[in-house]
């Protein structure tokens, strides 16, 4: 079964995930606590619901077992630095007005079990 990749990654599941018995489980819960308390509060105004999509998270299993990417985009980006909009924030280029030879690929859809399945077994 696949999922849209912009699912968040439902409390349940990270509930299990970092309650796992080990010091590996332990240090991640202290590093996404703050996040995960953030991510609960109503003032979001533009996010679709609660949660949060850990994007690092995606990036790291794919460099691990890209056997769970179902659906990928070949886009240019850049990253927007000034400030004016995002600072920080990855801009993907969807009317290709950057004129990048050198393109990202960008998940969009991914099999969630077996996304799931990578999470739990890097905190054993």
């Amino acid at each position: 079964m696949s999922y849209n990749i912009c699912v968040c990654l439902f409390q349940e599941f990270c509930d299990g995930w970092l309650s796992q018995d080990t010091d590996k489980a332990r240090f991640m819960k202290q590093i996404f606590q703050k996040i995960m308390d953030s991510s609960k509060k109503p003032e979001k105004e533009l996010e679709e619901g609660q949660g949060f999509i850990s994007c690092d998270s995606y990036a790291m299993a794919a460099a691990i077992d890209d056997t769970f990417i179902i659906e990928t985009e070949h886009k240019a980006v850049t990253v927007e630095l000034a400030g004016n909009y995002c600072r920080g924030m990855m801009v993907v280029d969807h009317l290709e007005l950057l004129k990048k030879t050198h393109k990202a690929h960008i998940l969009k859809k991914v099999d969630l079990e077996k996304f799931k399945v990578l999470m739990m077994n890097a905190l054993k």
